[in-house]
């Protein structure tokens, strides 16, 4: 036992170290029974309470451990990096043979103490991974939080992972097919490592801007998305620098873009955009959205200035909205848009209802909140739905 515990202490090229079944087996090497004891019973309970084997825990482990190594390894192969991850497959290959009987014949040799005899068991399980198929994952899917997640959001300078992003898919919006194919020929052509746009989604609120940009990651397995808020632009370039030398495509997501006069991320992201900072990595991509034409929010001392004032702000505006390569205009709908938006997404429910009916009821739903979108169309849809559930006429929408 004392032998796998300094195995484990000497693998370089997963940086699993902290994890608490690899300490608990280190633990389990003890002299103190108590120690040796309380680690087999956390190992036991960890395993049983994620109902896992060991080995699959353990795959898991290092499929989703950070790697520089590996990551170093995919750009350039050397023997030397290949032994190191073939060296760290082997440990952990052994320590997944390591069944919860063979343990506790240890532990009983060791301390002579009947009741280890009638402690709980795991489920070892097979191991059947080797090297490249960790490189190839890693190669495929990133490291670390890269591989376990695919959204985050950026705060305090630090990337925190989205537990649970929105699943929507590109095949649950419709119309505005020529704005979203847009979107997607770029991102298709960035993901493939060719020539590729900033993008700028500017349109009416509700119309599918925001969702457009967060299907686009369920549709792509090496994508991943990382929201930045308005006030955190200033942090474009040292995420850059965060961002540059992984084997993922980013895309930069800033949602509702717009600023106050004199506000410094205006002229921070103009230069982001067009590289006098620092030049944007090959594998980042910025798609923002807005609802205003003008990205400057006009204030009351501008509405009462000169014409020449107004002029000036209106080309400053214009002018970091031509360094996106990409500008996509998606405008609200008309009546038979939106009712075709609502047909549509009544259909792939499943639902049933007479169409004159269903017209009148979703026109009438759209005036009572003040226009029609393919939110609105969205929100009809939910609630017409919740209401046939329960039996409920749906012209009491």
């Amino acid at each position: 036992m004392k032998e796998t515990a300094h195995k484990l202490k000497s693998i370089t090229a997963f940086e699993i170290s902290g994890d608490c079944i690899v300490n608990e087996f280190e633990r389990l090497a003890s002299d103190d029974e108590n120690v040796a004891i309380e680690a087999y019973t956390n190992i036991t309970r960890k395993l049983l309470t994620e109902k896992t084997t060991l080995a699959d825990y353990l795959v898991q482990l290092l499929a989703y451990s950070p790697s520089k190594l590996i990551e170093g390894y995919i750009k350039k192969e050397d023997s030397a990096s290949l032994y190191a991850i073939e060296y760290d497959v082997s440990v952990i290959k052994e320590l997944a043979k390591m069944s919860a009987h063979k343990i506790k014949d240890y532990l009983f040799g060791k301390f002579s103490e009947n009741f280890i005899f009638s402690l709980p068991e795991y489920v070892t399980g097979g191991f059947d991974k080797n090297a490249d198929y960790f490189i190839k994952h890693i190669s495929a899917n990133g490291s670390g939080i890269y591989a376990k997640y695919k959204a985050f959001v950026y705060q305090a300078s630090q990337l925190v992972p989205v537990e649970n992003p929105d699943p929507i898919r590109l095949s649950d919006l419709k119309k505005y097919e020529a704005q979203r194919n847009q979107i997607i020929d770029n991102t298709r052509a960035f993901i493939a490592g060719h020539p590729a746009d900033n993008a700028l989604l500017y349109g009416d609120r509700g119309t599918g801007k925001s969702s457009t940009v967060k299907a686009l990651l369920n549709e792509y397995a090496n994508l991943r998305i990382v929201q930045v808020d308005k006030k955190d632009i200033s942090c474009l370039p040292e995420l850059y620098k965060t961002l540059k030398d992984n084997p993922l495509k980013f895309i930069i997501f800033i949602d509702d873009l717009s600023f106050n006069e004199n506000d410094e991320g205006f002229d921070i992201l103009k230069k982001v955009l067009e590289g006098s900072i620092c030049s944007r990595p090959s594998n980042v991509l910025i798609y923002a959205t807005t609802n205003r034409r003008h990205l400057i929010k006009e204030t009351e001392s501008s509405r009462m200035g000169d014409n020449i004032h107004s002029a000036d702000e209106i080309d400053s505006s214009m002018s970091l909205s031509d360094r996106f390569g990409l500008f996509v205009t998606f405008l609200a709908p008309g009546k038979e848009v939106y009712l075709e938006i609502v047909r549509s997404l009544i259909l792939d429910r499943g639902i049933i209802i007479d169409r004159e009916k269903l017209d009148r009821c979703a026109e009438r739903f759209a005036l009572k909140r003040n226009g029609r979108s393919p939110r609105i169309a969205r929100q009809f849809a939910d609630s017409l739905q919740s209401k046939l559930a329960l039996g409920i006429d749906p012209e009491k929408l």
